[in-house]
């Protein structure tokens, strides 16, 4: 993180540090930027914050000094993959001569590592583009910024309103969870067949009837 939030200058957590540990605890006090760690992850990703209260360009500091600029850089890894994501709010930057400010667009680049584990190496570009990054991470990782919001960082005063939603929208966000998209198309696919076969059935009723009544008719016009 770089002129973030609270973060002046620049701020390195590598959470490899915790090893095989899973669950850790964020601890500090009032303002020392703990929510900010959860904002960074989120802005990274998906270009807004973890509370969705404040936006990307509210969030560079205050403090900084007018040519560093605001960016924060996140690596993840899925599986044996590694990906890393760098992006920069909309922002005003002293110019080359630092005299006037100058209105800097956003910007994001998403590149999947190919050194080894640990490797800082630049990687392979996937995108830069802020729609493309945006429907990459979303195919990665499977949320929405919003269902990962609820479902990943669920920072302070969110947990209650994952409980209060309503049920097709948990639904949802549990399905997207525990990837159990398979599922619900392996009911689709017999749904269908059993459609599929009920018509079956009945067209074959419906010849057996056809047949009979052809038989009794034969059989009265013999007599």
């Amino acid at each position: 993180m770089q002129a973030f939030g609270p973060y002046r200058e620049r701020e390195v957590i590598d959470f490899r540090e915790l090893g095989p540990n899973r669950v850790f605890l964020i601890h500090g006090d009032t303002g020392a930027g703990k929510t900010t760690v959860l904002d960074a992850m989120v802005f990274a990703l998906y270009g807004d914050t973890s509370g969705g209260d404040r936006q990307a360009e509210q969030m560079r500091s205050d403090s900084v000094r007018a040519a560093l600029p605001t960016e924060v850089s996140f690596a993840f890894s899925l599986g044996e993959r590694t990906f890393e994501i760098r992006r920069r709010p909309a922002q005003e930057l002293a110019g080359k001569r630092g005299a006037a400010l100058v209105r800097k667009p956003a910007e994001v680049e998403l590149r999947e590592r190919t050194g080894h584990e640990g490797s800082d190496e630049g990687g392979r570009p996937l995108a830069t583009k802020i729609r493309e990054v945006e429907e990459r991470v979303r195919d990665l990782l499977g949320f929405s910024c919003e269902q990962f919001r609820q479902v990943v960082v669920l920072p302070q005063g969110r947990f209650r309103e994952l409980l209060s939603s309503g049920s097709d929208k948990r639904e949802e966000i549990l399905r997207q969870l525990f990837r159990t998209e398979r599922f619900r198309e392996l009911e689709g696919a017999l749904t269908e067949r059993a459609k599929a076969v009920r018509k079956q059935m009945d067209q074959l009723a419906m010849e057996r009837e056809a047949q009979l009544g052809y038989g009794t008719y034969r059989l009265l016009i013999v007599t």
